[in-house]
């Protein structure tokens, strides 16, 4: 098949998640940005990366497996250990499924979440912006998305509190007996994570909260959005409040004693101390609410399996319309050109109308012929009229038909 066409067979992700590698690990398995362009290097095809607190996912269209296994190897080498051995590989419509379970939030910490919907469309927009990604990783992302969507529409998934923060924030109400409004609570981060917290503790009525950044300007940036207090990293101040929210990639590890409750989000973990809630206790209290939607489950598989026959018959729509375009595009080659000759001819000929009306009819003759000629020989030769589709453009691709050739084809 022409590169230019889609072959479900080419895409692959290779898969470390919260359930295959842990989330105490998740983070050893990520890909930076100038390692991204480092790994395009190593083959022809196209790469998105979709990294979250749940997952490290690598995503890949490829027309060559041997360079997958060069990119495995560069995978191992970047990390410096043999970290493709942990990977769940998974190729043509089985990375397909997996996609569409990640985006309809059935592989989620948090079943159902929302959240990975943004970040499956953040993922393929930057990949785009570094130039690892093209049609094919996008088309496969903007299909998973309208398949997130429409089992969210169609199941009871997404019912009640969904999304690991959610459940954060609902185990802070549990500690604090619903009274959240008047517990003093800290948020230490105030990148994406500390920015959500905040609105959500905001919804929930939460008053006396301050937010804790290394950078003050940015704590105090979320702090003014949401009506709260800002302050310099402190963990001597933070260890004073009643429950506390981290959310910060640090290198040591802390004891934070005092505090009632703290809920680390950070990965990998950086609190210590029986008072600590941290994602995998969050991933406990998600399996019991995915007890109650196992119906949900059950229908969003079905939907799933459907999607993904859908998905093949827009590989295939995709894939004519391809071939249309390229036939269209051979036809509007040969009318200019022959345009261009008889144009040249005409000027020769200025004062004789019948010789101009020959040269035209000449011409016109000559488009049908080069056009349909090739086209009139694979059907003679040709019982398959399905494999003539597809060999059309071999035909056509040389991008020339002589001229004695079209007079072979016209004695014929």
């Amino acid at each position: 098949m022409s590169d230019e066409f889609i072959d479900i067979n080419n895409y692959i992700a290779i898969v470390y998640t919260y359930k295959t590698v842990g989330i105490s690990k998740l983070y050893e398995h990520y890909v930076k940005d100038q390692e991204l362009l480092l790994l395009k290097g190593l083959i022809k095809g196209e790469i998105s990366v979709l990294q979250t607190c749940n997952r490290a996912e690598t995503y890949l269209y490829t027309y060559n497996k041997e360079e997958f296994k060069d990119f495995l190897q560069k995978l191992d080498e970047i990390h410096g250990k043999q970290i493709s051995k942990d990977a769940m590989i998974l190729k043509g419509e089985d990375a397909v499924k997996h996609l569409f379970e990640v985006s309809s939030g059935l592989d989620s910490l948090a079943i159902g979440e929302y959240e990975i919907l943004r970040q499956l469309k953040e993922s393929i927009e930057k990949s785009k912006k570094l130039g690892l990604s093209s049609e094919k990783l996008e088309f496969l992302f903007k299909n998973a998305i309208k398949v997130g969507r429409k089992i969210r529409q169609q199941t009871e998934i997404s019912k009640g509190k969904t999304g690991i923060y959610a459940l954060a924030v609902e185990y802070a109400k549990h500690v604090s007996n619903n009274n959240i409004g008047n517990v003093k609570i800290a948020i230490v981060g105030a990148g994406e994570i500390g920015n959500k917290l905040a609105l959500m503790l905001k919804n929930e009525g939460a008053q006396n909260v301050t937010i804790f950044n290394r950078t003050y300007e940015k704590a105090l940036e979320v702090a003014n959005k949401y009506g709260f207090k800002a302050e310099p990293l402190d963990f001597d101040k933070i260890n004073n409040y009643d429950i506390v929210f981290v959310a910060i990639y640090y290198d040591k590890k802390i004891n934070l004693p005092n505090p009632k409750l703290v809920i680390d989000l950070s990965v990998p973990q950086i609190v210590l101390g029986n008072n600590v809630i941290t994602l995998e206790n969050l991933r406990s209290i998600s399996e019991k609410i995915m007890e109650t939607k196992i119906l949900s489950l059950q229908k969003a598989e079905e939907l799933i399996h459907i999607e993904i026959e859908n998905f093949k018959n827009e590989i295939i729509k995709y894939n004519q319309n391809r071939l249309i375009s390229k036939f269209m595009k051979r036809i509007e080659d040969i009318r200019e050109a022959e345009i261009n000759r008889a144009y040249a001819e005409i000027l020769k000929h200025a004062n004789d109308k019948e010789e101009i009306k020959n040269i035209i009819d000449k011409m016109t003759n000559s488009m049908l012929k080069k056009i349909f000629s090739p086209l009139f020989e694979t059907v003679r030769k040709n019982e398959d009229m399905a494999n003539y589709i597809n060999n059309i453009f071999e035909i056509l691709s040389n991008g020339n038909i002589s001229n004695s050739k079209t007079e072979e084809t016209k004695e014929k």
